[in-house]
């Protein structure tokens, strides 16, 4: 599953010239994840009210192109690979406008990927128990191992 978040940017993630905030990018991939997980029909504020949340343990992101207050994005996400209690996630993301034109030849304007580890309130790793209907919907979904490389 490739899941797509579509915003704009608002004028508090940028910065005197009106460009976007190297650190939003971050606060995006996150709002991008949570939606992913609510598309899967999982809220993320249930997931932690049972005792499971994330935390980050790796981050990359490289910036090709600048972005402007007001501009429309696409924040593509995909599972890269899942194991224990590990969640790698990609994002591609692309100017809203450029991959209406053509989705074939948007080049993105950004690329990341995070590395999530499911922990338990008191911060310590954890597994989603097998039985839980995340687990078996992570188990179940395509992976894009190509999203990790650049």
């Amino acid at each position: 599953m490739i899941f797509d978040y579509e915003f704009r940017v608002r004028y508090a993630e940028t910065d005197a010239m009106r460009v976007a905030h190297h650190a939003a990018y971050l606060v995006w991939f996150e709002a991008g994840r949570i939606e992913f997980l609510r598309a899967l029909g999982f809220d993320f504020n249930e997931l932690e009210a049972a005792g499971y949340g994330q935390a980050v343990r790796e981050v990359r992101l490289q910036y090709r192109r600048s972005v402007q207050f007001d501009q429309r994005l696409v924040l593509r996400i995909a599972l890269v690979r899942a194991s224990g209690p590990r969640l790698v996630f990609g994002y591609r993301l692309l100017d809203a406008t450029e991959r209406e034109a053509n989705q074939e030849t948007a080049t993105p304007v950004a690329l990341g990927l995070t590395e999530m580890v499911w922990v338990t309130p008191a911060g310590r790793p954890t597994r989603l128990p097998a039985r839980h209907p995340l687990a078996a919907a992570l188990a179940g979904m395509e992976r894009h191992p190509d999203w990790a490389e650049w």
